[in-house]
């Protein structure tokens, strides 16, 4: 027997599908539902690679007493965060202040308005070390909203109303609010100004703060387990890439991060990619999952890092590593992840069902044991002198270890596409195939950008669908992070192909994203909020904080720097950025784990990539120029053609070939051959 879960296109959604328990998804009808009935509302929040939502379920949700007692005194409501990630970052944010700590699976309880007023995350079927039974909390709380409701009522009114402040207390400790006086002076960037003393400004407290929290015995930041501090990463590429003042510190803390993590068992060194994070302060024991978000990140970072370090040449070892990790991820994504129709899925499972029914393991896939006497380990690597694996993993071994691999039942793939990660993957498969010629790559970022604009953009709404499934779009709209990131993908290929309609594409989705997005000075991270999120405490307000990915608001803010029109939806695209990139001072002296995506944006407005107008240029002019810009023309510099020329180039020359270097709104006198666009790219 199935419930309502059935019809879902959540993979997560449909592990549940067989529960007794009565699920609703989140909908206006399920809490209609707990007001008819005067029940609370029981929400469980996932996703489908989480090793401890797998846990609870089989314990819990699949028990029929638990679903009796389940259906006879709440609405039940089950969620995927990577589908609903506005209903996941509300109620997450009541779980931190209800209980200090969150994480998944989320259990909230909420009144059938949609506020919260109890939560937690995974609830064990027996009390376990001072922790209650999951059927222990539904009794307790089931007995609260009968004998104490209005002691429950005010509680819930009194989260809403701090999830309701949070924009104001933000923008007071990050000095952004205008109405009061914060404590930080925000800088906001100046191209007319001295760089370099701007950029020292921010740059030189942001690595001091990063150096308190970094582990310098392990690497990474905190003493507990281990993320990808992708965002942080981008933020110094880009300084070590500069040759300032803090280019080496940057560059430093850059290599010792990513070697950590290139050579530590994060690093599926047998099949490629890497896993979500690892559970031990010295990268030695991952958690399973594999996320696309992740690997996306990381590819792009390792692109541009080898590219860099080749470039000069002067650690050609590390060089080598980074292309190599690289290369893993493409060749997993290629093996593993794409769809039928072209996109790329959102995830593999932490866990694996062996040939044994109910013996599922984490890692079960991934792991081995020597000579079966030892626990089944990951697998870690040394290096060689070229860069290449050594030692237990080398290349013999590896292919061994593939063979015992593929002799497994793999972990469950969760085949959804989501936009925002599709973006990123895309953006860092066109950049990286340019910048480690590896011309393949493209094809595959663009079977999934033109999936994405054919079936999840909609143009005649002017929405981008959030997920689909197998070719079913889900009907919630996408959030800013949709938006910015698909649209810096569709640059990202125009940058590296130079065909016109990636660019085209991506402007008219920034015209969209800017008029939808933008509330006056306000960005937003959903366009049109739930109703009950609204009566929930929801703002609809984007927060300017990193988390495993940079903040929405600042993947805009680098999208519209990089576009490099002058406006956009009628806005000045500076202005529109400065407000983007406002909060990135208090962030840095603030929250400087938290700033990176802040940070680069900031570091671009200053600095944009160079811009190369050309006009009158036939087919073989226009590669040629591609040519000569090379390795660049996904760097800092961007090369258009007459018809998105922002600044309306002159037409002196009569219909002849030519090329101008701009910068800020200013030309130089142009060249009339591509033999002389390389000399006006030394002084881009």
């Amino acid at each position: 027997m199935t419930n309502r879960l059935a019809h879902s296109t959540s993979p997560y959604l449909l592990q549940h599908a067989q529960n007794p328990v009565d699920w609703w998804e989140f909908e206006p009808a399920a809490f209609a539902q707990a007001r008819s009935r005067d029940v609370p509302v029981l929400l469980s929040v996932g996703y489908a690679a989480c090793h401890w939502c797998h846990v609870m379920a089989h314990e819990s949700f699949e028990d029929p007493a638990v679903g009796e007692y389940i259906n006879e005194h709440f609405v039940a409501l089950k969620v995927d965060r990577e589908q609903r990630p506005d209903v996941d970052a509300l109620y997450m944010s009541a779980t931190q202040l209800l209980t200090q700590q969150g994480g998944w699976p989320m259990t909230v309880f909420l009144t059938p308005q949609g506020q919260a007023f109890h939560a937690g995350t995974y609830y064990p079927p027996r009390p376990v070390q001072g922790r209650p039974s999951f059927m222990q909390v539904l009794r307790a709380v089931h007995d609260a909203w009968v004998e104490r409701r209005e002691q429950v009522m005010e509680g819930a009114q009194s989260v809403t109303d701090a999830l309701q402040r949070h924009p104001e207390a933000v923008a007071s400790m990050l000095g952004t609010d205008r109405h009061t006086a914060g404590p930080v002076q925000v800088a906001v960037p100046d191209p007319a100004g001295d760089i370099d003393e701007q950029e020292a400004q921010l740059i030189g407290p942001w690595l001091d703060a990063l150096e308190v929290a970094r582990d310098s015995t392990h690497e990474g930041f905190g003493n507990g387990p281990k993320f990808p501090p992708s965002p942080m990463l981008e933020a110094a590429l880009l300084i070590s890439s500069r040759d300032g003042r803090d280019s080496a510190r940057a560059a430093e803390l850059l290599t010792a991060t990513l070697d950590a993590m290139v050579t530590g068992a994060l690093h599926d060194h047998v099949g490629g990619g890497f896993f979500r994070y690892s559970v031990t302060p010295n990268w030695s024991l991952p958690h399973y999952e594999k996320m696309l978000y992740d690997n996306a990140q990381l590819l792009r970072v390792l692109a541009h890092a080898a590219r860099h370090l080749g470039k000069r040449g002067t650690d050609p070892v590390r060089a080598a590593r980074y292309r190599n990790a690289a290369q893993g991820i493409v060749t997993w994504l290629v093996r593993e992840m794409i769809t039928e129709q072209g996109a790329i899925a959102a995830s593999l499972d932490a866990d694996s069902e062996p040939s044994t029914p109910g013996a599922e393991r984490e890692g079960a896939y991934y792991t081995f044991s020597f000579d079966d006497v030892t626990e089944p380990q990951p697998a870690v690597a040394g290096w060689g002198e070229s860069g290449a694996v050594s030692g237990i993993l080398d290349r013999n071994v590896r292919e061994k270890l593939w063979e015992q691999r593929e002799l497994r039942t793999p972990p469950q793939r969760d085949d959804k596409v989501v936009t925002a990660w599709n973006g990123m993957a895309i953006e860092a498969l066109a950049e990286a195939a340019v910048l480690l010629d590896q011309p393949a790559w493209l094809e595959t970022a663009e079977w999934a950008a033109e999936f994405l604009w054919t079936r999840h953009w909609n143009r005649d709404t002017k929405t981008l669908a959030r997920t689909s499934r197998q070719g079913t779009v889900d009907p919630h709209d996408g959030q800013l992070e949709d938006y910015a990131r698909a649209g810096l993908a569709l640059l990202a290929l125009y940058r590296a192909t130079g065909l016109g309609q990636w660019y085209a594409r991506s402007l008219e989705l920034a015209e969209v994203t800017v008029e939808k997005f933008m509330r006056g000075d306000t960005p937003l991270d959903s366009a049109d909020p739930d109703a009950v999120l609204l009566t929930a405490g929801a703002t609809g307000q984007a927060d300017p904080f990193d988390g495993v990915a940079a903040s929405a608001q600042s993947c805009l803010a680098r999208w519209l720097v990089l576009l490099g029109q002058p406006e956009v939806a009628g806005r000045s695209s500076d202005e529109v950025v400065d407000v983007l990139v406002k909060p990135a001072q208090g962030l840095v002296t603030r929250a400087a784990t938290a700033a990176g995506g802040a940070l680069h944006a900031w570091m671009l407005r200053l600095q944009p990539p160079a811009l190369l107008e050309v006009v009158h240029a036939s087919e073989d002019e226009w590669n040629r120029v591609q040519s000569s810009a090379g390795q660049r023309r996904v760097t800092d510099v961007l090369v258009l053609g007459k018809e998105q020329a922002p600044y309306g180039v002159p037409e002196a020359s009569s219909g002849e070939f030519a090329v101008w270097l701009c910068r800020n709104g200013q030309c130089e006198l142009p060249v009339r051959s591509t033999q002389e666009v390389s000399g006006l790219l030394d002084r881009a």
